[in-house]
């Protein structure tokens, strides 16, 4: 037997004791991961943000990439999309007849061209009520 000096028992424990503090920390991070996730920031902005204002902010987006790759069509639909979310027919307008460039043969850009002018048409003739009509009876006038 060979007898172990003092400081190779210490050498030992400063190893064992190390490899359990190791073992520890990383363990009770693995824990608090499970128990307790992060969720992401951009997730938590976009829910503050109305309906509207995220559609205005891909907008935003895919007029970058249009900016960069003016006949991108993926884009170019994706803006269709949301100006008519946005009900924006005018703006929807060019968009679909740029595809309708593009890709001529695509019956799906045609048939939104012609929905698209329509609504326009539809827009314009409809007549603006009068200033004061209101079904509210006025308290002036006579009985």
């Amino acid at each position: 037997m060979t007898k172990t000096s003092p400081k190779e028992i210490f050498k030992k424990g400063i190893i064992i004791l190390s490899g359990i503090s190791f073992f520890w920390f990383s363990a009770s991070e693995v824990i608090n991961m499970i128990t307790k996730p992060q969720t992401p920031i951009a997730n938590t902005q976009e829910e503050n943000l109305s309906p509207e204002a995220i559609l205005r902010k891909e907008m935003k987006g895919y007029e970058l990439v249009l900016a960069k790759e003016p006949d991108n069509v993926f884009a170019l639909e994706k803006l269709v999309e949301i100006h008519l979310q946005l009900r924006n027919l005018s703006t929807a307008l060019p968009l679909v007849e740029k595809l309708v460039t593009i890709q001529p043969d695509n019956q799906r850009y045609q048939e939104v061209l012609k929905i698209i002018k329509q609504g326009l048409a539809q827009e314009k003739t409809k007549t603006p009520p009068p200033p004061n009509s209101s079904n509210i009876p006025d308290n002036n006038e006579k009985k």
